[in-house]
């Protein structure tokens, strides 16, 4: 008994001296007992930490990144000739865009972090899609036919309304910008057992096979291959992360051409 406790207070002290890799290990966490309860607990709790700690300096280093070309755009418009006018347009640009990113960098921090538990309601996939195709066609131009959805009028899951359609906002967008000229988003499903499987598709030209995880880091870019890299690599691992709140998962697979965003929700 003396043993294991020695071993857990040593490490309790690592952990809390800022030692966050520090483990009890199989020797405490493989007993039958309270003790191997609370060693298995312990490990939990500080890989938890680990990762959560690991993710924000990431993300830090990343961010501070990110800034650099706007904040640099911004000290070159304000040494510029330029009129009042084009100049005001041009900062107002800047600003709205480092908005945005530090904006989604704390949005996603919040979900890694905090890991809301939302209210879940009955949402209608089928109205919700026709809501942000309508938004999507209206900021982007594309008309709304180019962006079908083949699901039956039954589809309903069980999720956070405004979560749910910032999740699929953000697949919707992705897949836009990496479309060709004349391109279709698909929305498309099927019901499995007390699941719906949905898929959103685009006719792109697809990522590496060993980019399929990949794309769902923050500030992650495609490769050159697959055009409308712009945006800041965000969007997927925000919508990741709001579907896995609602206790759903998102993946990708390539659908030759193109992208296909996989997403597994409770029916309703």
């Amino acid at each position: 008994l003396i043993a294991p406790l020695a071993i857990l207070r040593r490490q309790a002290t690592a952990l809390s001296a800022g030692d966050l890799s520090a483990r009890l290990g199989p020797q405490v966490t493989r007993r039958k007992d309270e003790l191997g309860e609370l060693a298995r607990t312990f490990d939990h709790m500080a890989e938890r930490l680990d990762r959560t700690v690991a993710f924000q300096r990431q993300l830090l280093r990343d961010l501070s990144h990110e800034l650099r070309t706007p904040l640099a755009r911004l000290r070159v418009a304000g040494e510029s000739e330029q009129d009042i006018e084009a100049l005001r347009q041009r900062l107002a640009r800047e600003v709205a865009e480092m908005e945005k990113l530090v904006g989604d960098a704390l949005e996603l921090v919040w979900l890694d972090t905090e890991r809301p538990s939302l209210p879940l309601e009955e949402v209608d996939i089928v109205r919700l899609w026709d809501v942000l195709r309508e938004n999507a066609g209206f900021e982007t131009g594309w008309p709304i036919e180019r962006m079908p959805c083949e699901l039956p009028a039954d589809c309903r899951v069980l999720g956070n309304l405004n979560g749910l359609a910032q999740a699929l906002e953000n697949i919707l967008r992705n897949a836009i910008r990496h479309s060709p000229e004349g391109g279709v988003v698909r929305l498309a499903g099927r019901r499995e057992d007390d699941q719906w499987l949905l898929w959103i598709e685009d006719q792109g030209a697809g990522v590496a096979e060993g980019e399929l995880e990949t794309i769902f880091r923050p500030f992650t870019r495609l490769s050159a291959a697959r055009p409308g890299g712009d945006g800041f690599g965000l969007g997927l691992a925000i919508a990741r992360s709001m579907i896995a709140t609602q206790g759903g998962r998102l993946w990708a697979e390539n659908a030759r051409p193109g992208l296909r965003l996989k997403l597994c929700l409770q029916s309703v």
